[in-house]
């Protein structure tokens, strides 16, 4: 797979991340996140402004504003073999600022519960950063951060369900433009990340 393009597709927390990560060991291609790439633009970037406020709210960052970004990013030499793309062409729209021309595009498919379950759970502890998920971890588990848990206000259930909207009006149809383009793997990402990767790469 060296040399290879692929994109990461998928509703809010389908597990992208963690799949592409568990992917980029096992193929040698880097994983790059926008959400982090994003998170990390400092308030001294003129774009700051524009797309931390569409991102605190639950909305789609400006995808000219992105794309500048990635087409900075992945222009280093670190990329010039490949890379793994998680969280673009969000919209159709999207692919017409920036298309590297993706091999595959892996498409991870939850319910809208699932969603919500694993998001508005979400809670960091204040002192190690760790995360959290008040519904899937037990009580005793929730005990080990060493702070106070707190919540994310983009992790907010009203968030979230506006994320989804967003995500169905959106991004379903660039799901639908991928599969009829003949690269998209649709993969069932309810089970464990060790089994979702074991199914993407029996398709690869």
């Amino acid at each position: 797979m060296t040399g290879k393009k692929l994109l990461m597709m998928g509703p809010p927390a389908s597990g992208k991340g963690t799949v592409g990560e568990l992917l980029s060991q096992v193929l040698k291609l880097p994983l790059v996140s926008v959400g982090q790439v994003l998170r990390n633009l400092t308030p001294e970037s003129p774009l700051y402004p524009e797309i931390h406020a569409a991102m605190n709210s639950g909305g789609l960052a400006p995808n000219q504003h992105v794309a500048q970004v990635l087409r900075d990013v992945l222009g280093k030499s670190d990329y010039a073999k490949g890379y793994i793309l998680d969280g673009w062409a969000r919209q159709i729209s999207d692919l017409q600022y920036f298309d590297p021309g993706f091999d595959k595009v892996i498409f991870l498919n939850i319910s809208p519960e699932t969603t919500i379950k694993r998001i508005s759970g979400r809670r960091i502890c204040d002192v190690d950063q760790k995360i959290y998920n008040i519904y899937s971890m037990t009580a005793e588990e929730l005990k080990a951060c060493p702070g106070n848990l707190t919540q994310r206000e983009d992790d907010k259930e009203a968030v979230v369900k506006n994320r989804l909207e967003v995500y169905k009006k959106l991004t379903l149809p660039v799901v639908t433009y991928f599969e009829q383009k003949g690269t998209l793997l649709k993969i069932n990402a309810e089970s464990d990340p060790q089994s979702i990767l074991t199914e993407i790469l029996s398709k690869l």
